[in-house]
């Protein structure tokens, strides 16, 4: 029995099971951006389940076998991160869109299901925040000085993580794990140092994005104007630290979700059936676009964020850094909400103007331009071959033709 190479510098272990049949060693990758999996990824036929290509015809009860098509194990020529549904078992062309739909299907049941688990405490505690929700008689909907709005929309947005990866094993599309990277699991490493290139990415986006709002500002400014006196809302001091404490506990895990939605599922289900990138990078980027209910500038920043995002998802293989950039990203448009300092506690349509994307082009390019360097020094891959079983014509007498 042959055993397995080493992956990433360890071999793994068998769990002291024989495979059945006998398989041919995974070859060292001959390029650092190819990652290639453990044998265990491939869907190894039962022993008998299909008789070996080139067996002869010796007994009777083989004689239907040498009229069903023998089965080769092969490798994927290497994919890219949005081509990596081709390299799952018994690959079909319905089968991502079907993925689609049921993880759809799956996060609308357990959304009610969690909305209404909440419903007790919701009622208890905030009342008339469930009140004014039911009949659209506030906004916004998700609000900072309502510790239990950013438990529910948070919480619910998290339960995308479960939903996909639940549709991908129903549908056999194994490792699940390639949702998150060409290598099958989240590269931990790549997460923490893209973190640190957010961290900096975000520092600059709000900056610059401020000192061109003063800008403006001061420019268009009218001395003569009468100011408008605003009746300030009455600020919650405890609601506000209950919720960014809520807000540090759940936005990774909303931010990782809509990563896994609109840079991981929509990318790859497009791109298995097209080899290009780009219309898979551009469809989803309007897709997250249109999920936000901002103003036009609002729209224009989400777009940019979503469209970095997709491009780092293809260009290192793996979600990581769109993941990083959401994340900080997050908890300081939160933080800002729970401190008032952006004119509202809450999410609400209005979202700065043109300074705002100015801003965020700057603090985009950088943390852009810093993950390339990330990536090219570290080495990570960013494509896979992966182990599959393929029909194989059968020759004359019954034998395999390679």
């Amino acid at each position: 029995m042959t055993q397995p190479p080493p992956i990433d510098g360890h071999t793994p272990s068998t769990g002291g099971a024989e495979p059945q049949g006998e398989s041919t060693p995974v070859p060292a990758p001959t390029h650092p951006d190819v990652h290639v999996p453990h044998p265990q990824y491939a869907p190894y036929p039962q022993q008998g389940q299909y008789p070996q290509a080139g067996t002869p015809a010796v007994s009777p009860q083989w004689a239907w076998a040498q009229q069903q098509p023998q089965f080769v194990e092969v490798e994927t020529e290497p994919l890219e991160y949005h081509r990596l549904y081709r390299g799952a078992p018994r690959y079909a062309w319905w089968k991502p869109l079907v993925v689609l739909v049921l993880a759809a299907s799956i996060y609308f049941a357990m959304n009610i299901a969690y909305s209404l688990a909440l419903m007790p405490l919701l009622l208890a505690f905030d009342p008339d925040y469930v009140n004014d929700a039911l009949f659209m008689q506030i906004a916004p909907i998700l609000d900072t000085q309502h510790p239990l709005s950013i438990l529910l929309n948070l919480g619910t947005v998290a339960l995308m993580i479960p939903a996909v990866l639940l549709a991908m094993l129903a549908l056999g599309v194994r490792p699940v794990g390639r949702v998150w990277s060409v290598a099958g699991r989240i590269r931990w490493g790549l997460l923490w140092r893209t973190t640190a290139a957010a961290v900096l990415g975000v520092i600059v986006m709000n900056g610059v994005g401020i000192l061109f709002g003063l800008a403006i500002e001061s420019f268009v400014a009218n001395p003569t104007a009468e100011p408008i006196a605003a009746e300030a809302p009455e600020f919650n001091a405890t609601a506000a630290l209950i919720s960014f404490a809520l807000v540090l506990l759940l936005v990774p895990f909303q931010a990782a979700a809509e990563e896994v939605v609109f840079r991981g599922l929509f990318l790859q289900v497009l791109g298995s059936w097209m080899r290009s990138p780009w219309l898979a990078i551009g469809l989803s980027t309007f897709a997250f676009a249109a999920m936000h209910i901002y103003d036009i500038w609002g729209l224009l920043a989400v777009g940019l964020m979503g469209l970095t995002a997709a491009w780092l998802t293809w260009k290192t293989g793996g979600l990581e850094a769109a993941i990083a950039i959401h994340i900080i990203n997050n908890i300081a448009a939160f933080g800002f909400m729970s401190a008032g300092l952006s004119g509202s506690t809450g999410q609400v349509e209005s979202s700065g103007g043109i300074e705002s994307v100015i801003g965020e082009i700057a603090g985009l390019a950088l943390f852009a331009w810093l993950v390339v360097r990330i990536f090219k020094k570290h080495g990570y891959g960013r494509e896979r071959i992966d182990r599959v079983w393929r029909a194989a014509p059968v020759a004359n007498g019954g034998a395999g033709a390679a």
